[in-house]
């Protein structure tokens, strides 16, 4: 009886822990750093308020000059959504890429993922799904979703090598310009 009674007050302690701590708090990244083939490191963390305008000129260097979640939106996600975090990396001080994620309930939903230009096929979308599945697999989530454009057949690709599974079509899914959106499910 005192050996249950230790385990269900330890669960519960992580229990209240893990519902008030942000998920950003709680992430614990397996590297803080990611090689590239050529020997180059880049820098990974948890992004803070000071890496808006990093996740915006990754955007800006991927969409054509635009950026589909704006400044208030980035901001408000990292200082006030308590189910989101963004993961981004770092080469010096370049934003190189970044992903977005919100865990609610039992769902990890990935955002946003973008990487520039100049260093896709490199390996860095990869790395950074696996690392929200990696978390996700720590939070207890059941599975992971996230909506790709139709037409993104690249993208598509790297999802489905990974593991995950074409979901429904969300019809006029994008509000600019009414493309589809292919949900795709990672079960865990």
């Amino acid at each position: 009886m005192k050996n249950f009674k230790s385990w269900l007050s330890k669960k519960l302690e992580y229990s209240k822990t893990r519902t008030f701590l942000p998920i950003a708090n709680r992430i614990k990244l397996e590297k803080t750093f990611y090689s590239l083939s050529d020997e180059r490191f880049l820098n990974v963390k948890i992004a803070d308020e000071h890496d808006v305008d990093s996740i915006l000129e990754i955007q800006r260097l991927c969409y054509n000059g635009h950026t589909p979640w704006d400044r208030i939106a980035v901001l408000h996600e990292i200082r006030y959504n308590k189910n989101a975090f963004y993961i981004i990396l770092h080469e010096d001080n370049q934003p190189i890429a970044f992903v977005g994620a919100w865990f609610v309930a039992s769902e990890a939903h990935i955002t946003n993922i973008a990487t520039i230009p100049n260093y896709e096929r490199k390996g860095l979308g990869t790395y950074l799904l696996k690392e929200i599945i990696h978390s996700a697999l720590e939070e207890n989530m059941s599975k992971v979703t996230l909506e790709v454009r139709v037409s993104n057949h690249v993208a598509q690709s790297l999802y489905t090598t990974l593991g995950f599974q074409k979901g429904r079509l969300k019809k006029e899914y994008y509000a600019k310009d009414h493309e589809d959106a292919l949900e795709m499910i990672y079960i865990l």
